[in-house]
């Protein structure tokens, strides 16, 4: 410690090529946080699933396969049961706007008790169940559409070729890292408008025939009274359907949830690449940063190795101070993202490609330690130079 306050005064001394070193740190550990959070927030997203018991039914060929929605009832009378509700996208535009947040057709009876992470005061899911053009929403949508309890929620037929008249009958809150953007709706008032329809009808270009038409659940969700029976549930449903015209596939929430992953293919694999790339190039910023710093310090080197300076300490003070300056762009660009995010929702201005956004603190801590390693590696050529220089060429020198 006490020769931290000459090596604050180094890092000091040259104010602009500190700062700019800094600078640039952190606006790239900046940029790599977000990236990197992409999937590390939706894996451990899907992770925390886990304690909820929960797997999921759809069709074996894919969501554009039929469901039959009387599987529903057929599922729920299951033993290891506690309940089950389809889930059938509508997606829909609100005000013209495509797809601008989730929505779903659900039990109303069942589907907080199967969701039973998401907290919806009992008037409200009380007069959601009662009227069945009703919509529960959750908080941060309200948020961004400045919704409130009462509210007409119109949403026009885009997959299906009808519309909904839905009023907002209650608004459910949750953890940070659940979806607070959906749109739960009940699955008869849509069944009952397809009802009415024929496939010749306008709209529900992007659907396949067998999706568009009334009794399809989409997806089944199936809230499990043990994480015991979830393995033999999922092979129950899948043998019982397995040779009717419509098979299923049964998965834990966590793996339907990561299934989604899978499906950017080499996204993730190219983002890493990105990050390597970014930790390459803060490498030769910083070590140009420190070699230009030392070379200006050939003297002073040299003077303080002849009043009895030893290598290693040499070393030490050289490596402390890269050490220092690169943390310090680290500090502000990691958990900088980390808070900004936290007290700013990046999410609403995905266009309502997330529902969520947080930067998970493993990858803050990553990113810290990115910063640390990176100031060593750049500051030890340097330093090793200095450690080894010659005290009489460095008192001959002049820079």
């Amino acid at each position: 410690m006490k020769y931290l306050t000459y090596i604050l005064r180094n890092a000091r001394r040259n104010p602009v090529r500190t700062g700019l070193t800094i600078a640039s740190t952190s606006i790239c550990l900046f940029l790599m946080m977000i990236l990197l959070s992409f999937f590390a927030m939706n894996t451990e997203a899907t992770s925390s699933t886990r304690i909820f018991n929960r797997i999921v039914t759809m069709n074996a060929n894919g969501f554009a396969g039929m469901l039959p929605v009387s599987r529903v009832r057929q599922i729920a009378a299951m033993e290891g049961v506690v309940g089950a509700t389809p889930f059938q996208w509508y997606g829909g535009k609100y005000h013209d706007e495509v797809m601008p947040f989730a929505q779903f057709g659900v039990d109303a009876d069942s589907v907080f008790t199967i969701l039973d992470e998401y907290a919806v005061p009992a008037d409200q899911l009380a007069d959601f169940k009662a009227n069945k053009d009703g919509a529960i929403i959750g908080r941060k949508l309200a948020t961004d559409r400045n919704l409130k309890v009462g509210d007409p929620l119109p949403l026009k037929g885009d997959i299906y070729p009808v519309d909904l008249d839905l009023t907002v009958r209650g608004i459910y809150n949750g953890d940070t890292n659940r979806d607070l953007r959906m749109c739960l709706f009940h699955y008869e008032y849509l069944d009952e408008a397809l009802k009415k329809t024929t496939m010749s009808g306008a709209g529900g270009s992007l659907a396949t025939a067998s999706s568009q038409r009334s009794g399809n659940a989409g997806s089944i969700f199936i809230k499990c009274k043990s994480a015991d029976v979830m393995t033999s549930l999922c092979k129950k449903i899948d043998e019982e359907y397995r040779n009717t015209e419509f098979p299923t596939r049964t998965q834990t929430e966590e793996a339907f949830g990561l299934m989604f992953a899978e499906m950017l293919g080499d996204l993730k694999n190219t983002i890493y690449w990105i990050g390597a790339a970014v930790v390459v190039s803060l490498l030769f910023v910083a070590g140009n940063a420190m070699a230009m710093t030392m070379r200006e310090r050939t003297t002073e080197v040299a003077v303080l190795k002849a009043i009895g300076f030893t290598k290693g300490l040499v070393l030490f003070l050289v490596l402390s101070e890269a050490v220092l300056v690169a943390g310090l762009g680290g500090a502000i660009g990691s958990l900088g993202c980390k808070y900004f995010c936290d007290f700013v929702d990046v999410a609403r201005f995905s266009g309502g490609f997330l529902p969520f956004f947080y930067i998970p603190w493993n990858i803050a801590i990553l990113g810290l330690a990115v910063s640390l390693f990176v100031g060593f590696v750049s500051g030890l050529i340097p330093a090793f130079l200095a450690a080894n220089s010659s005290v009489i060429d460095g008192l001959r020198k002049v820079v």
